[in-house]
């Protein structure tokens, strides 16, 4: 379940592409408003992220 505070990263369009992960600052109805690791804020569809979990934690390359 989405709610204020929750970690989550964005769905990729490429396979191997690193995702980016966030906190949900607000729920806009269908829309989420994050504001991701690297600063920015953006609002997209609640459909394009998910909550992170260990078993979904992008994984840094080697």
């Amino acid at each position: 379940m989405l709610r204020s505070g929750t970690r989550v990263t964005r769905l990729t369009k490429k396979v191997g592409q690193v995702p980016p992960t966030g906190r949900i600052l607000s729920i806009h109805g269908d829309s989420v408003e994050v504001e991701w690791e690297d600063g920015h804020k953006s609002i997209i569809s609640r459909e394009a992220v998910t909550p992170l979990t260990e078993a979904n934690r992008p994984h840094k390359g080697v």
